[in-house]
């Protein structure tokens, strides 16, 4: 298994695919996640719902029966009856089904007519171990996601805007007209704000990850702290930056 630094990044990569979908359109009703372990499946399936903002309510999870090993008929009709009625308090219906492998024959024949005639706005996730146990026929409804570890560098590439960086080696009052600028020009969309954090998130986990830096650790956390209160609520950007920075600059 695959360290929790690495986990944590491959969840992210996986979440913001399927978060970019959703921005121009271009989710779709059924997925298959294979490849990982399935508490990176897991975290990605119920991260997708949470950005969404759909209701506990219209989220159903389901897995084996730990009896039997299997996933029945049942739980199947259970799982069609959920995405058939009309969100509760959302925009979205959603099934996840744990270890689809485990369908007996009855479940995955039931599931195909689920799968056949998609309803409104519902989003069917399958996780999988061993895909190739499922038949043909549901597959090829589904759109297929693989969980496949990319080495440290290849990501860093992808996520880690030097010139975000470099603003972390600049005096504090630099850095503070920086945070001033882009928290007037965001206004009601964090976009470049979140991006900046993204940066230094996997900045310091590459440093961390590099180094083992213990300070590089609870930095992180602060990161992630601001992040999550940027995304989740009206606090006032520029200061929890400035109190990040702050933080930083005392580890």
């Amino acid at each position: 298994m695959r360290k929790g630094i690495e986990c944590d990044i491959l969840d992210y990569m996986m979440l913001e695919l399927l978060k970019n979908a959703a921005k121009i359109g271009k989710l779709a009703h059924g997925y298959l996640f294979y490849g990982g372990t399935f508490e990176e499946m897991k975290n990605t399936a119920i991260g997708l719902a949470d950005f969404l903002k759909t209701d506990p309510f219209d989220v159903l999870y389901i897995v084996p029966l730990e009896d039997k090993k299997e996933i029945s008929i049942d739980q199947i009709r259970k799982a069609r009856k959920h995405l058939s009625l009309s969100p509760y308090n959302s925009v979205y219906k959603f099934a996840i089904i744990d270890g689809a492998e485990a369908m007996n024959s009855e479940a995955a024949n039931a599931l195909l007519k689920t799968l056949e005639e998609p309803q409104g706005n519902t989003i069917l996730i399958l996780t999988a171990s061993k895909p190739d146990l499922l038949p043909k026929t549901i597959i090829s409804r589904l759109e297929q996601i693989r969980f496949k570890p990319l080495p440290l560098s290849k990501i860093s590439d992808n996520f880690i805007n030097q010139e975000h960086v470099n603003i972390l080696n600049k005096p504090l009052n630099e850095i503070f007209n920086y945070i001033e600028k882009i928290s007037r020009k965001e206004n009601k969309n964090s976009g470049e704000i979140l991006s900046l954090l993204d940066s230094w998130l996997f900045w310091f986990r590459k440093k961390m990850n590099e180094k083992k830096d213990a300070k590089s650790v609870e930095i992180l956390k602060e990161i992630q702290k601001t992040k999550d209160m940027i995304s989740s609520s009206n606090v006032n950007q520029r200061l929890v930056l400035e109190n990040l920075v702050l933080c930083i600059n005392n580890y």
